[in-house]
């Protein structure tokens, strides 16, 4: 399974760190009086390495392309259905620590404009994470209409990486960021498009179609 290299400042220091346990294992027991602690630490050590390439996993996704529709840019559940001030519609779905959390365009077009809001790190899960929590918006220029989607941070996602800068091309389905750990992502787009989703969905990430034109 592909990883992202994302998880090398991760997956560095676990595997120093397990090393430094696991060495003493092979040393004579008469020279190693911590030697069961040594293991049980090693072993999670261990653990943690693996959930962290789980949770980097980088799979070959097969985009559900259509320029009809408007697909979603987060792996994760459907936690609200809104309508905005003005009319547009947003879906934001929570990510937990188990999810894919690269975010990948909803749509073809251009970045228009990316714009990142110093915050909190309450739970992502929270109706107000998206009002509150530190957050990264990109909005992407696309031949019917400005698509928004917003980066939000929760109380274990600490970072937000975003790969694409203002005036870059983007296809649909194309990667363009990541959250570490848990997190939310919100996807906002024009009135006239029409809502397939509703709250407590499952989505699969440039899989799923949340609305279509």
């Amino acid at each position: 399974m592909r990883v992202s290299k994302e998880v090398i400042p991760v997956i560095l220091p676990l595997g120093a760190f397990f090393a430094i346990l696991a060495v003493p294992l092979f040393l004579p027991v008469k020279k190693c009086l911590l030697s069961s602690w040594n293991f049980y630490a090693a072993a999670l050590v261990f653990i943690a390495a693996v959930w962290s390439l789980w949770f980097f996993r980088d799979p070959d996704i097969k985009v559900n392309a259509s320029d009809a529709h408007i697909l979603s840019p987060a792996s994760g559940r459907v936690m609200a259905v809104e309508e905005m001030p003005g009319g547009r519609k947003v879906v934001r779905i929570f990510m937990n620590i188990f999810s894919y959390h690269i975010q990948r365009a909803p749509y073809g077009g251009k970045v228009k404009k990316i714009t990142y809001t110093h915050g909190s790190f309450i739970n992502a899960a929270k109706s107000d994470a998206h009002i509150k929590n530190e957050r990264n918006e990109v909005v992407f220029d696309t031949p019917r209409g400005a698509i928004a989607v917003t980066q939000i941070v929760g109380s274990i996602a600490r970072r937000i990486l975003c790969w694409k800068k203002e005036g870059d091309a983007v296809e649909q389905g194309e990667k363009f960021g990541m959250i570490k750990f848990g997190s939310q992502v919100d996807c906002e787009f024009p009135s006239s498009c029409e809502l397939l989703v509703q709250e407590g969905d499952k989505l699969d990430c440039a899989r799923s179609v949340i609305a279509k034109w």
